[in-house]
């Protein structure tokens, strides 16, 4: 099994019939027809990388991930299927367990409720091989198999296309099992096609901030999520995507403030989960306030809407990680007649609305995204090499544009002429690429 075939597909955000990303790229990330590698990737072509693969500014390697994980650590966060999830690995035994506790992927094909929120998966992992250097295939793990706590809910582990994960110090991205979403409708009306979702993006911290004073705030706002419906019950198409780029002001209370617009990142106040699970919820129990979404038309689009949005608040090298989640939901039943469907779901990353300058962002990083592939970005100035992490060689580019008309928003335009930005928190960003097919990917520094 090799990287390689890990194929670049269409991200699908699988919401309720159904959302990626992670969570994030079917457009502007790899529009570039250059195969040459940069004069920075040339040590994979002569067998000299470092351990850590290349290194930026003379720093020395370190490793990339701890040296074992058990269950005693817990990484925290979000699929781009909208799910709230919890990963925890046993690098000696071989084993993980994740846990999904909000969700709006059916457990079954052919229904939209129950869901997998509730639902822990257990299985076995394995290390990369092939990637370039020994270090990074100790720090990337294969989900083999994944078995469910309740002996019926899917779970998609293709041998083909397997959940991989990345692990570093303090986070973990890359992908989790998927699904086959389909639903056969009423009466053929809200009819969903079937469709496989192999893996689904994911990112999630070791370390998470509860005190949302501390995150209070002005952030910049990139997000991707799509919709499975269609937003009506007759549509012709569905998945449809929807991305949002904005800037928003998150208070110490919890609530949500925007220039000349309504926010997309909070409904109700955030408030922490019940639980102690580390995370914020802004949702709808009330039928008070419908969540926020980023498309304009949905089948449930009142305030009986029970769509609701999770928080995770990454701790990262002491950077503050805002990662906001849609959860959508779908019932739907004949007798009582009842259909509650609001299912627009996927994620969206924070980053400080403050100015960043040429070179304050270099190095490689690693993500997954709407295309449902891996990525290695090698961020140099005022330019973003992609490779592919097997080989290292070069898959496309894009160029920034630092001037900033909004502070913390980078343009982009990759070698096709395809528009995108990209904003920075911390050791992470993510890169929104493109309109009718938008792309999306978040990514976390590997390499400096």
């Amino acid at each position: 099994m090799t990287m390689s075939r890990l194929r670049r597909r269409t991200f699908a955000v699988s919401g309720v019939s159904m959302a990626m990303l992670l969570s994030a790229c079917g457009g502007g990330d790899g529009g570039s027809s250059a195969t040459t590698s940069s004069p920075n990737t040339q040590c994979a072509s002569n067998s000299s990388c470092p351990v850590s693969g290349p290194i930026r500014n003379g720093a020395p390697p370190g490793p990339l991930c701890p040296a074992t994980l058990d269950y005693g650590t817990t990484f925290t966060g979000g699929s781009g299927a909208g799910e709230l999830v919890k990963l925890r690995f046993d690098t000696s035994a071989h084993t993980f367990q994740l846990d999904i506790l909000e969700s709006p992927v059916p457990r079954q094909p052919g229904s939209v409720s129950p869901t997998r929120a509730g639902v822990r998966f257990t299985g076995t992992i394995t290390n990369m091989t092939s990637l370039p250097t020994v270090e990074q295939n100790r720090c990337a793990v294969v989900l083999q198999n994944a078995t469910a706590s309740d002996g019926s809910s899917q779970a998609l582990v293709d041998p083909a296309h397997p959940p991989v994960i990345f692990l570093g110090n303090g986070v973990a991205g890359g992908g989790v099992p998927g699904a086959t979403i389909s639903y056969p409708g009423v009466l053929g009306i809200g009819a969903i096609p079937a469709t496989t979702f192999p893996i689904y993006p994911v990112l999630a911290f070791a370390e998470t901030e509860t005190d949302f004073s501390k995150v209070a705030g002005s952030y910049n706002v990139l997000g991707y999520h799509q919709v499975p419906s269609g937003g009506s019950l007759t549509a012709s198409s569905h998945f449809t995507p929807a991305t949002a780029r904005t800037t928003e002001t998150l208070n110490a209370d919890g609530s949500c403030t925007a220039t000349g617009a309504n926010c997309v990142t909070t409904g109700n106040h955030w408030k922490l989960r019940a639980g102690d699970d580390g995370t914020f919820e802004s949702s709808n129990d009330d039928g008070s306030r419908r969540y926020p979404a980023f498309y304009s038309q949905a089948i449930t689009a009142t305030n009986a809407s029970r769509a609701k949005g999770l928080m995770v608040v990454g701790k990262l090298n002491g950077a503050l990680i805002p990662l906001v989640i849609r959860a959508g939901y779908a019932q739907i039943s004949a007798l009582p007649p009842n259909i509650n469907v609001d299912d627009e779901s996927g994620l969206a990353l924070l980053a400080p609305a403050t100015p960043l300058a040429v070179g304050q962002i270099n190095g490689g990083y690693i993500g997954s995204g709407s295309d449902l592939s891996y990525t290695f970005s090698l961020v140099n100035g005022n330019r973003v090499d992609l490779l592919d992490p097997s080989t290292l060689t070069q898959t496309g580019g894009y160029q920034l544009d630092f001037t900033q008309g909004t502070a913390g928003m980078v343009n982009t335009t990759d070698n096709s002429g395809t528009s995108g930005t990209l904003i920075a928190n911390g050791r992470v960003f993510a890169h929104l690429a493109g309109t009718g097919t938008p792309s999306f990917r978040v990514s976390v520094l590997a390499s400096p």
